[in-house]
């Protein structure tokens, strides 16, 4: 097992560089394309780093590749001071028990024919040893802990038997039940009624809390991540655009980018003309060059099309990748 030094103790996960190819049929040669190119992250103990970004951006591959459903085809990820990137066999079982997921969609991850109780005796089983009596005892625990009651009734039903609210709570349930201390969270209200999302943030909030969770927060709902996430990343064409403290971000975002989300966030009172904006998306290919977000940048010049720009820190704590920041006046130009 390969070990990395941490030079923050707090630090629970530490991706430096990470990046993501798939491959895509060509004509003669192999081509790949690059939804994660070169990304850096870290998520402190009992802190929620929510990535924001439209569909294509990454978000989902990076959380993935967290958790180890995907392997980095480049890049370093490090959890609890120990490199993930290599692990299988009883490596990849034991880190179940450090990292879990939940998934966007509460209906396709649950399985019809298994009862409740059957979705989190198993991990329980696997992972803890929980058997007779104390197994019972531990699901019935599990199961009020995330608000599925009365326990008795619910724990007999099958997914088909819960509303979409009470599936997504039986998802944390099942993640819970290894005593994981990060999860990533990938967009777990986005197929919910709008009136159930906030209950579902505020147990996953609530559980951080008492549990002293991680979590990667992903979403395309800026409102929600400056809610549940302690800093936003923005997340474009696989690059990351900009970092900040959530509140931060939302007061004054820097990147044109993160602009155009807050621009079309419902209520925003942002001058910037959507009609105008190009919908292209961005390019995914190996190799390619410059800002993936130039295309539809409205201060895109000849270098935001040729060069990737550095992510510079403006002030402390807070990070963008554009060429048009200039350091000292606070503004794009």
């Amino acid at each position: 097992m390969k070990e990395a030094v941490l030079h923050d103790s707090s630090i629970l996960v530490d991706v430096k560089d990470l990046v993501i190819k798939f491959p895509v049929r060509g004509h003669r040669e192999k081509k790949f394309i690059t939804p994660v190119d070169k990304v850096s992250l870290q998520i402190k103990k009992g802190e929620v780093l929510a990535l924001v970004g439209e569909s294509g951006s990454g978000k989902t591959t990076i959380g993935r590749a967290l958790v180890r459903l995907l392997k980095p085809t480049e890049g370093n990820i490090v959890v609890n001071g120990n490199e993930i990137n290599d692990y299988k066999g009883k490596e990849l079982k034991n880190y179940r028990q450090v990292a879990q997921m939940i998934f966007q969609d509460p209906f396709g991850s649950l399985n019809p024919v298994k009862t409740i109780e059957s979705h989190v005796t198993f991990p329980l089983k696997k992972h803890q040893g929980f058997k007779g009596k104390e197994l019972s005892e531990k699901i019935s625990e599990l199961l009020v802990q995330v608000g599925l009651t009365p326990v008795n009734e619910i724990r007999k039903k099958y997914p088909h038997e819960l509303s979409g609210g009470q599936r997504q709570r039986l998802a944390i349930a099942r993640a819970l039940a290894v005593n994981p201390q990060f999860i990533v969270a990938d967009e777990p209200t986005s197929m919910l009624d709008v009136s159930i999302r906030a209950g579902i943030l505020q147990l996953m909030n609530v559980l951080k809390r008492e549990l002293n969770l991680s979590y990667l927060y992903i979403t395309h709902d800026l409102a929600s991540a400056r809610y549940f996430g302690d800093r936003i990343m923005v997340l474009y064409g696989g690059k990351v655009m900009e970092i900040a403290e959530s509140k931060q971000l939302i007061k004054k975002p820097l990147n044109p980018y993160t602009q155009l989300l807050l621009a079309a966030t419902p209520g925003s009172e942002s001058q910037i003309n959507l009609t105008d904006m190009s919908n292209e998306p961005p390019d995914l290919t190996e190799g390619r060059l410059g800002c993936p977000f130039a295309h539809r940048c409205p201060l895109a010049t000849d270098v935001c099309k040729e060069t990737m720009p550095s992510l510079n820190e403006t002030n402390q704590g807070h990070f963008v990748a554009c060429h048009h920041w200039k350091a000292g006046t606070g503004s794009l130009s």
